[in-house]
């Protein structure tokens, strides 16, 4: 597909050399730039490079962009209302060509690499920004494609040619619109903080992205009901500040040949609006980028580094309070801290793990908040039934999964610290991690859920939720015990040793059905009695299990 486009950038090469950019080292950088993205592993497809490191992995992304455009597609059949449908697919258009710059694509953004390595060389800052500029469009418009090809198909087969093709020159409109936020969001970013930083937000941007992703597509059809929202539809003098609203207008102007003064204005700002801005951009935003990350790059080191110091110190006293509470040994002590800390920087791990527990409100959702039930009703009648177990067991499906995730890392060779200590017992290592992991990430969640569920059925459940509380730390810690062992951040990612997750993932699944089915069967008794009876007995039992981990030897440790 990017040889296509990038025959349509030959057909302008007028226009190019006209303001005194030399096409052919521009086109030469283009199409590096692109060989590089075909070759680079993305950002939901980093688990499954594992011998496939030189395959194109932006094919892969691209169909899963199609296939989602089918899904959005769809709605210009679901509401029969042209502009509402319209408005439903430019925004999803905007915010999926927004959030694709600011994460998969954040490294070429921020990469200065080429101020070094190309700007030596005899090429101008202006056609180095160009080519940067002709990379960006073209690698944003194989995803747009890739998004739009089957709405813009359902739309000239519902609406006809003249709207479909309004629609294709709307659908670029928008791109340049979001090429612009996104540049404009970079400005402001770095205009306010320090590279890592930077890195930092993209990171959670990344989070958001799968959040979004992973409980829009779990909720949101379960709330929408389209009948109901086509009823209630109608724009407000707000709404035509919207870009997304101009587009709808534009195309159902087009379509129903009605150019009124309201219609005129917006097919007005249709066109003038992304124009100007992209102009906008070239003239002013660009430079300015450029500027500030040459900034950025060469920093205020002392500054920085004091503020960075000053954070540390903070997490340390919070890490390091924690863990004289939880651990006992010095050893175990240290584990503790090095897996919150590490927990806490790895970028890679907080993208595998941090979306996870976006699936806890889902599961909740799921489980009490049932499709076809209204909302208002199970909200109202909640405090009569035993669904708070949902609430106390939930968190426990998501923070499972960080203990495979946790021995993975890309610095995975500095592990041989490990070995170099004075380590007599290397389990009080592996139950210092686990007590760091079952503290950071279970414990807030827990204390959370137990407050929605102290609000909603009272202080009669607080023996459920003790009794619930161990019961999780020992599902836990089975899952340890019986999982392989290993030291944190210890070992390579992307390789077999990150194989057989399902049969890992229903251990767990199978472990907690079976705690919350005791759970459940206690509360059945009626003899609350046994709750506080048996909660000391699961403290015992996980204390056993902890005790196991401590004496673990070297050989039972996988490296």
């Amino acid at each position: 597909m990017d040889k296509l486009l990038l025959k349509l950038v030959y057909l302008c090469r007028r226009l190019f050399t006209s303001q005194g950019i030399d096409f052919s080292r521009m086109m030469t950088i283009v199409e590096t730039k692109l060989t590089m993205d075909k070759r680079r592993v993305y950002m939901n497809w980093k688990q499954k490079q594992q011998q496939k490191e030189n395959a194109n992995h932006l094919n892969s992304i691209l169909f899963f962009y199609a296939l989602m455009g089918i899904f959005i597609g769809a709605v210009l059949f679901a509401i029969p209302s042209l502009v509402l449908g319209m408005i439903l697919i430019h925004s999803y258009v905007l915010f999926m060509m927004s959030m694709t710059l600011i994460t998969d694509f954040s490294t070429v953004l921020l990469d200065t690499t080429d101020n070094q390595v190309i700007l030596p060389k005899p090429v101008s800052s202006k056609t180095l920004f160009m080519a940067r500029l002709v990379h960006i469009l073209v690698y944003l418009l194989q995803f747009t494609i890739a998004i739009a090809i089957f709405p813009i198909g359902l739309a000239f087969f519902k609406y006809g040619a003249i709207a479909g093709l309004v629609m294709i020159v709307t659908t670029l409109l928008t791109v340049l619109l979001a090429v612009f936020l996104t540049y404009l969001l970079y400005l402001l970013i770095i205009r306010f903080s320090s590279e890592e930083k930077v890195k930092d937000i993209v990171t959670y941007f990344q989070i958001l992205m799968t959040v979004l992703f992973t409980v829009g597509f779990q909720i949101l059809p379960r709330m929408i009901n389209l009948s109901q929202l086509t009823q209630a539809f109608e724009l407000h003098w707000y709404s035509y500040c919207l870009p997304p609203v101009w587009m709808a207008l534009t195309i159902e102007a087009f379509h129903n040949l009605q150019f009124d003064a309201m219609h005129l204005s917006m097919i007005g700002l249709a066109l003038i609006v992304p124009t100007f801005t992209f102009w906008a951009m070239n003239k002013y935003l660009a430079p300015s980028f450029a500027k500030k990350l040459a900034a950025m790059n060469a920093g205020d080191g002392i500054k920085q580094t004091v503020a960075v110091v000053v954070v540390q110190q903070r997490k340390k006293q919070l890490s390091q309070t924690l863990s004289n509470i939880a651990c006992t040994s010095l050893i175990e002590k240290s584990a503790f801290e090095v897996t919150w800390k590490m927990t806490g920087r790895d970028k890679s791990f907080k993208l595998q793990f941090y979306p996870s527990l976006a699936y806890i409100p889902v599961f909740i959702f799921i489980f009490v908040f049932k499709s076809g039930k209204d909302i208002a009703t199970v909200w109202q009648y909640l405090s009569t039934t035993s669904s708070y177990l949902f609430f106390f067991y939930v968190p426990m499906l998501t923070v499972s999964g960080s203990i495979m995730i946790v021995a993975f890392n890309e610095n995975y060779l500095a592990s041989w610290v490990y070995h170099s200590l004075p380590v007599y017992k290397p389990g009080e290592l592996v139950s210092g991690m686990m007590k760091s992991l079952f503290v950071k990430f279970f414990m807030p969640v827990f204390l959370l859920l137990f407050g929605v569920c102290l609000y909603v059925w009272g202080t009669a459940i607080i023996d459920d939720a003790l009794f619930a509380l161990f019961n999780n730390l020992f599902c836990f810690l089975v899952v340890a015990n019986l999982t392989e062992h290993y030291l944190p951040f210890s070992r390579q990612p992307n390789t077999q040793q990150q194989s057989g997750k399902f049969l890992k993932a229903m251990l767990q699944l199978i472990a907690i059905g079976v705690t919350i089915g005791i759970h459940f069967l206690l509360i059945k008794t009626n003899l609350p009695w046994l709750l506080w009876l048996l909660a000391p007995v699961m403290a015992f039992a996980s204390l056993l299990l902890i005790k196991r981990l401590q004496n673990l030897k070297w050989y039972q440790i996988a490296i």
